[in-house]
């Protein structure tokens, strides 16, 4: 029993059509925002639109946490320096969660303007050679400048004794932990980003609470992930009186279109959807002086979108006549820090804020990464007893905001319950979708162990195209009164070693239909290759974790796209079968699919699920939760979880049956 050749057997190109797809949808809602920002032509309609923006992050990342009334702070040490000292502490952003921070402090009385220093993905994140010179340059010019580590990374390592199914992610500086870690946020209904704008904004506290440091002159600055946490950080606090984003903006299509991944706390959930851009979150700050630092070869950041960005920006800015404010400094150099951005940051900030012109340092000496560690063995979960981890905190977060998540629950008597899961799943898997008219095409029929097999594709959605494929494997002498739709973790590619498996379920239902959904089997997309740095790690930042990530910045799902195809793979099949009823058979992540079909379609007979995984509240909640990318979905663990499913099989009175495949399926 065969699977399909290249190319549908030469009748469809697929290869890139999960990409085209999500990329049509991509450019079809920019077009909406472009149209609804270039409407904005007053400040009352400035200020509505900016409270859109910022409401729209707050409610996609679960709130901002309440900060500490009174913030505890450690000195735990001091390194002298020509001109500058360097103080060496902690503070506590949460109870018992510490954030290790070096204090940069020039030599003399304040009070001094100040800078939070906030670092990308970089490992080590504050002792990185560009970042501690990019904070000497500014004591040196009188500058408090605070640089914290992220969560993830530096002294804060999440998941040095973790390994997840094969796959350690404390790996990569803070991407693969700040993934790992951002999944568990997404299911949750949040972001990872909420976390780590809370550790920001206690450090913007600290700043404020220092005697030398001038409460009306206070800066943020970073690049890459850290120019992204610039950008939020403006946004929700107005303390910041000016902001320096730097290889961080471009239009959002723009970086779509290279293949480059997006990191889960950049990945706000419907952002695309709801026609926000970068740009939008740079204008937010108006009329506040903003610096944009672009690198004209950016690998992420194409500098074409930078352009586009930067225009669209200073056009808001001049409703405040405040165009002037706006400034780009761009660096003949690829993806890079804010030091190696050259000189233009720094004059910028000695003029917007400092008390000196800039002059630049030829030799800026920097320390070992051991001697500007805050805690004693540069890790706050071996300093601190009650240290707690994110994983804690996100524990924490479900269970304030959904009690009951991880139960199963209670089904009244009279089916409302049912009803009202199937409307939350439609709502959220099929409603944002156009179905079309199948017209299946049937390109081969053959035998294989006393069954007959069909190939047979079809469309699910048009403009943009959506084909699915599937083997309609039909016992001669079986009724068939319950036929099946069959999904496999790889769909139609293992029908080679699966042949005797959907012979016996043929046989079984009298027809099982082996069916791909989107970017499964025969119609998987092509492999969109990774930065060479994290080729290792395809299990968790692979095509399948682009694609996902690219979907949830559409407001979507990979899940809830493929759920809605298996709902049209049931249509087809009782259309073809003249059957009344269907079953679903779904194995490993296939299983998932076949769940949620089934508690979408009506008339379902059975379901039967072979391995399925942790429901979405054990994914939330479990440290070492495996990561599966093509689960990813926004606020799972609330009111549609896996027991919410199966308990609204129950009240239907579909039979689900629970087995443990022998077969170890592989996970892209």
């Amino acid at each position: 029993m065969d699977g399909f050749g290249d190319a549908v057997d030469g009748y469809f190109d697929v290869e890139d059509q999960l990409s085209r797809y999500l990329l049509q949808r991509a450019d079809d809602l920019r077009s909406k925002g472009r149209d609804r920002t270039a409407a904005i032509d007053s400040r009352e309609d400035f200020e509505a639109h900016r409270e859109r923006v910022r409401s729209t992050l707050r409610s996609r990342i679960g709130g901002v946490p309440e900060r500490p009334d009174e913030l505890s702070v450690e000195t735990t040490g001091r390194r002298r320096g020509d001109g500058y000292s360097v103080e060496l502490l902690t503070f506590e952003s949460r109870p018992d969660f510490h954030v290790t921070a070096n204090c940069y402090v020039p030599d003399g009385d304040g009070p001094h303007p100040g800078i939070l220093f906030l670092c990308g993905h970089a490992e080590p994140p504050k002792s990185d050679p560009s970042n501690q010179k990019a904070c000497i340059e500014l004591a040196l010019h009188r500058f408090v400048v605070l640089i914290v580590d992220p969560i993830g990374q530096g002294e804060r390592k999440q998941y040095r004794d973790v390994e997840i199914e094969g796959t350690t992610v404390s790996g990569g500086g803070g991407t693969f932990p700040h993934s790992y870690a951002g999944q568990k946020c997404f299911y949750a209904g949040a972001n990872l980003a909420r976390y780590m704008i809370n550790d920001d904004r206690c450090a913007l506290d600290y700043l404020h609470s220092r005697n030398d440091v001038d409460d009306d002159r206070i800066g943020v600055a970073g690049t890459s992930g850290g120019g992204v946490q610039t950008l939020y950080l403006s946004l929700l606090d107005e303390r910041i009186d000016v902001a320096v984003p730097c290889c961080s903006i471009s239009h959002r299509y723009e970086r779509l279109k290279t293949g480059g991944r997006t990191h889960a706390e950049q990945a706000i959930t419907g952002s695309v959807a709801e026609g926000i851009d970068d740009a939008d979150l740079v204008a937010a700050m108006a009329p506040r002086p903003v610096c944009i630092g672009a690198a004209a070869s950016d690998r992420y950041f194409p500098i074409e979108g930078v352009h586009e960005a930067v225009a669209s920006v200073r056009r808001l800015y001049d409703i405040y006549n405040a165009g002037e404010r706006v400034n780009l400094v761009v660096g003949d150099t690829g993806h890079c820090s804010v030091y190696e951005l050259g000189e233009g940051v720094f004059e910028w900030l000695c003029e917007r804020l400092g008390d000196t012109e800039h002059e630049p340092h030829d030799e800026l000496p920097t320390l070992d990464e051991a001697e500007l560690h805050c805690t004693p063995r540069g890790s706050v979960r071996d300093a601190y007893a009650d240290e707690r981890t994110i994983d804690d905190l996100i524990r924490e977060y479900v269970a304030k905001t959904y009690p009951d998540s991880g139960t199963k629950p209670a089904a009244d008597a009279d089916c409302e319950y049912a009803e009202r899961l199937r409307r939350t799943l439609t709502e959220a898997f099929v409603a944002d979708r156009e179905g079309c008219e199948l017209f299946p095409r049937f390109i081969s029929r053959t035998e294989s162990d006393g069954v007959g097999v069909e190939r047979v594709w079809f469309k699910t959605e048009r403009d943009p195209d959506i084909v699915c494929t599937g083997a309609l494997v039909t016992d001669p002498e079986s009724a068939t009164e319950s036929p099946a739709v069959v999904l496999y973790e790889r769909g139609t590619d293992e029908l080679p070693e699966r042949s005797e498996d959907v012979a016996s379920l043929a046989r079984e239902h009298g027809t099982a239909f082996v069916f791909d959904p989107r970017g499964v089997g025969a119609v998987r997309n092509r492999n969109i290759p990774v930065p060479n740095w994290a080729d290792h790690h395809d299990g968790i930042y692979g095509t399948e974790f682009k694609l996902a990530n690219d979907a949830l910045l559409l407001g979507s799902s990979l899940l809830g796209m493929r759920v809605f195809d298996v709902s049209r793979a049931a249509s087809f099949l009782r259309s073809e079968t003249d059957a009344e009823r269907v079953s679903f058979v779904g194995d490993g992540i296939g299983a998932y699919h076949a769940l949620y079909a089934a508690g979408i379609a009506r008339n379902v007979d059975r379901v039967t699920l072979r391995s399925l995984g942790p429901s979405f509240f054990e994914l939330a909640t479990r440290r070492e939760a495996p990561f599966r990318p093509q689960l990813t979905a926004f606020d799972a663990v609330n009111d549609r979880d896996v027991p919410h499913v199966l308990a609204a099989l129950d009240r239907r009175g579909v039979r689900v049956e629970r087995e443990i495949s022998e077969r170890k399926t592989a996970d892209r």
